[in-house]
């Protein structure tokens, strides 16, 4: 039964959210965190900023850890695979339809009129995740992070500008940090 609901979990999560990566995440935290309780709110919160860290969709990463975590590796693969698959297959006939019958300006405009909905559903996730980590993290910080965040995405070229370097980066640099910082606090 619980193989069950979570294959159904995922099914509604790949065909009925809009968008793609970081827009789906608060359909994910609905399911996963306040309806099914299989993930706890830190849980979840360290999944999002794990699965963005690490190459490939972010998505599929998150939806196989849920499945992985409630049904154990082998199993929660499987019904991950079994998930997802329908989703692709209807995507890839979608796109193929698509491509042969219609022309490519309806393509656009329904390209248009989707991405203000994933911003008003990425705004909304930014404000939820800037209030619940203002508190651990304060706000000069937050604000430093959310600036050289938009600064990195809006000005640095695309070869150049893979998260995962950044968040090394970023761990070495509070790692020296917070060793000084305990360092001078012993000396105390």
């Amino acid at each position: 039964m619980k193989s069950l609901k979570v294959l159904l979990f995922l099914l509604r999560t790949t065909f009925m959210a809009f968008g793609g990566g970081n827009a789906l995440f608060p359909f994910i935290r609905k399911e996963a965190v306040v309806k099914n309780k299989w993930l706890t709110e830190k849980e979840f919160d360290k999944l999002v900023v794990t699965t963005n860290m690490i190459p490939g969709p972010s998505v599929v990463e998150s939806l196989s850890y849920i499945s992985m975590k409630v049904l154990g590796p082998l199993k929660g693969a499987i019904i991950t695979l079994i998930g997802i698959l329908p989703h692709i297959l209807f995507a890839l006939g979608l796109l193929i339809i698509a491509q042969e019958f219609l022309p490519k300006k309806y393509l656009f405009v329904i390209n248009v009129s989707v991405i203000p909905v994933i911003i008003g559903v990425l705004l909304a996730f930014t404000w939820r995740f800037v209030k619940i980590s203002n508190k651990e993290i304060g706000f000069p910080k937050m604000m430093g992070l959310l600036i050289f965040t938009i600064i990195f995405s809006l000005f640095v070229p695309s070869p150049w500008n893979i998260t995962a370097f950044v968040m090394i980066g970023v761990i070495i640099f509070t790692m020296i940090f917070e060793y000084f910082k305990i360092k001078k606090e012993g000396k105390k």
